[in-house]
């Protein structure tokens, strides 16, 4: 039996799926949420139990020898969870990317933030935050201990049990070897690399009769998401130069963090004007969003580190024209492999014209043939097949 640990996000259902087609009825899944707060997972196959909670003790009381146990997700609890287990049980973590290369936040964060973002992230999400509660003093010292003379220790105690965690972990479950490469170079490991990719984003359907549509400005998406690696401060400073052009900012701020989304919106708006900012902060459903997609000229994925893959592969399936950092993983594999992106870095030095020039139908074609071995369905299929039986 494969046990799956998982959080309630988008890209679970399409794995469940996946799933039960290549392993039937030999997956447990389990989502770290309680059923009445979940907003993503819908599958009835799903149980919803935290993992403190005796449901899901109940849940995997019976693992045995044999049996197999998948992080989706490595939050501290999971980790902790696998690390008790027999070692006749293999264990396999599907690499999302900032549950690994951003923690420890005080040994990461300097290569996941432009200056402006990591002055933000260290003044203002580093740290827990203190509970100034006077009736609770147990609860103040705590909160008072973990922010400042506990840091260091507590950081230094998670590092310790990652390095036992991928000392112990059989398979890395993966896409792209440059990640890969990335936890060799900073814990020991024996886990073999896994091909597999979750389903990000389908290739969108091609309607003929579609009417084209006119627009007279230029829409420019920044990033994937309300959190700080995207690096919205960085690229909105590079990108002011252009606030007199006729453009439109698509800002995807609804997934993350409420406070520091508010705060890159009012950017952007004292920057380039409240009427060529559109701050995305409701959810959306995938149809809505790819729409988004579908209307936008040139995105930019400021990101340091892996992120916003599936955003990525849906504008390349889209014929659009992608900016991405020099530093991120997906951006490096991409261009080995002959698809053409533009390096946000570059943008300092280019015109508007330059900046915004679309991709000849030649490019469009050739980065969609390179994107698709890359992620390629069939090899996908038989190596999960492999992995869970």
């Amino acid at each position: 039996m494969n046990y799956h640990l998982m959080i309630d996000d988008k890209f679970i259902n399409d794995f469940i799926i996946d799933g039960e087609m290549t392993s039937p009825g030999n997956n447990v899944y389990i989502i770290d949420k309680p059923l009445e707060i979940v907003q993503h997972v819908k599958s009835d196959k799903a149980i919803f139990a935290p993992y403190d909670t005796a449901l899901f003790s109940d849940t995997i009381k019976d693992i045995k020898e044999g049996d197999k146990v998948f992080i989706h997700w490595a939050s501290d609890a999971a980790i902790n969870f696998v690390l008790g287990l027999p070692k006749s049980i293999k264990i396999g973590l599907f690499f999302w990317g900032g549950d690994i290369v951003e923690i420890p936040y005080s040994m990461y964060k300097d290569t996941i933030y432009g200056p402006q973002s990591l002055r933000y992230f260290s003044k203002y999400e580093e740290r827990q935050k203190v509970k100034w509660n006077p009736l609770k003093p147990k609860r103040l010292f705590r909160t008072l201990g973990n922010r400042y003379w506990n840091y260091k220790v507590n950081e230094q105690r998670i590092f310790e049990i990652r390095q036992k965690f991928f000392a112990r972990l059989n398979y890395f479950v993966h896409w792209n070897v440059i990640d890969f490469q990335w936890v060799l170079d900073r814990y020991e490991t024996q886990a073999e690399f896994v091909y597999f990719f979750y389903n990000f984003n389908p290739v969108p359907a091609v309607d003929p009769n579609a009417p084209v549509k006119i627009k007279n400005h230029i829409s420019i998406m920044l990033g994937n998401s309300d959190t700080t690696p995207n690096n919205h401060f960085e690229i909105l400073d590079i990108l002011k130069k252009f606030k007199n052009e006729n453009i439109k900012l698509v800002i995807p701020l609804n997934y993350g963090n409420k406070k520091y989304g508010d705060v890159i919106e009012k950017r952007a708006i004292a920057i380039f004007g409240e009427d060529k900012v559109v701050a995305l902060r409701k959810f959306m459903n995938r149809e809505s969003y790819y729409e988004v997609l579908d209307d936008v000229d040139v995105a930019v994925m400021n990101h340091y580190r892996i992120q916003a893959v599936g955003n990525v592969l849906a504008l390349i399936y889209r014929e659009k024209k992608v900016f991405m950092h020099e530093k991120s993983s997906t951006y490096k594999l991409l261009i080995e492999n002959g698809v053409v992106l533009g390096n946000s870095v570059d943008i300092a030095n280019i015109s508007f014209s330059e900046f915004k020039a679309p991709l000849s139908a030649k490019i469009k074609a050739e980065n969609i043939v390179n994107t698709n071995k890359l992620f390629n369905l069939t090899e996908k299929k038989v190596s999960l097949t492999k992995l869970l039986s």
